[in-house]
């Protein structure tokens, strides 16, 4: 495809389909949107006054009465693999949102029916294509750490869910819903290769009968550690990102990371004791020359996921998220499902 602006069309005008997909695509250089799809007249009605856009009740219709180059999909999560289907069918470009279906064997068949039309498929993760995670990834592969041993990511938040992310028939929950975010940071820091996993989700604070509080350890054949903590339910927010690595650890947020490490040449000679009884009664401790230092995210780590898939379309480059990494994270989450061994009720009476 030459420079010309690429034709998509967005299905599903809600948080973040009107807010992120529509608005940012609108802006984009590289695109023209050219239509939307939404059974809500009324959001219907304001794609067209605000974009100018075609505007249709449904995304079959959409498919036939408008001439797209790709599609962005954001619509809830049971209803992704049909609709990425029939794009494939019409050889559209696709942008999912994530997570990409409610199970591994959907995402399967979706990505080998984007391989078999020749089409780009990609996931929409914003979390790892943002500044803060981009910087973080920046600093701990220049090794200034060390070598990874362990990742901790947490989100925190009191919510009583009351949407169709509150259902599991509609493939809700925060495992399948914010997992997908912070479960895919964990995997870009400790690796796929996972051995062996724990996950125990509750709800607690939610309306529905789909988990808030998710709690996952997996360990990888490397012997990384990844942790993932999703409370929703919390009435503290403690931390949200931190990384061991063997000589040095990493905290990070949105807007700061706070370095903590040594450089291992530094540390003076030491020798194993074996005697059972301490020199002096003492517990053995080290005198370390610690670098400590707090650094603004540098937002030009930021990844400009659109842009990213235009080049995509265009010439053949790699997207940002390829599909076997969906898919891996994806076969992860169905393993974690199956060890939690159902949902705990936890909802106070």
């Amino acid at each position: 495809m030459d420079d010309k602006q690429i034709r998509v069309g967005v299905a599903g005008l809600g948080r973040i389909g009107w807010n992120f997909h529509c608005r940012k695509l609108a802006e984009h250089s590289s695109f023209e949107l050219a239509a939307v799809a939404d059974p809500d007249p009324a959001r219907l009605e304001e794609a067209e006054q605000t974009h100018g856009c075609q505007a249709f009740a449904t995304f079959e219709a959409m498919l036939a009465g408008s001439d797209l180059d790709a599609v962005v999909i954001a619509t809830p999560t049971h209803l992704h693999l049909d609709m990425a289907l029939a794009a494939c069918a019409k050889g559209l470009h696709i942008l999912m949102e994530k997570p990409m279906a409610p199970s591994h064997e959907e995402g399967m068949r979706i990505a080998k029916a984007a391989q078999a039309a020749g089409v780009v498929l990609t996931v929409y993760q914003p979390h790892r294509h943002n500044a803060y995670f981009q910087h973080l990834k920046a600093l701990i592969d220049s090794g200034v750490i060390g070598d990874v041993t362990w990742v901790h990511r947490a989100s925190f938040n009191y919510a009583r869910r009351n949407d169709w992310q509150a259902l599991q028939k509609y493939g809700g929950g925060m495992l399948n819903n914010y997992g997908a975010h912070f479960l895919d940071q964990v995997l870009q820091l400790v690796g796929y290769d996972v051995k062996r996993v724990f996950c125990n989700l509750q709800i607690v604070a939610s309306l529905g009968d789909a988990d808030d509080t998710v709690k996952i350890i997996l360990e990888t054949n490397s012997g990384r550690l990844g942790e993932c903590t999703i409370n929703q339910a919390s009435t503290i927010n403690p931390f949200e990102f931190i990384v061991w690595g063997t000589c040095g650890g990493i905290t990070c947020s949105a807007r700061e990371i706070k370095l903590r490490y040594f450089d291992p040449e530094s540390l003076p000679e030491k020798g194993l004791d074996t005697r059972l009884g301490s020199e002096n009664r003492k517990y053995p401790s080290d005198q370390i020359d610690y670098i400590e230092k707090t650094i603004s995210v540098d937002p030009s780590y930021q990844v400009d996921v659109f842009e990213n898939l235009a080049q995509a379309i265009r010439t053949d480059s790699p997207v940002a998220v390829p599909p076997d990494e969906t898919l891996a994270l994806m076969k992860l989450t169905d393993q974690l499902r199956r060890d939690s061994d159902g949902i705990r009720m936890m909802r106070p009476e």
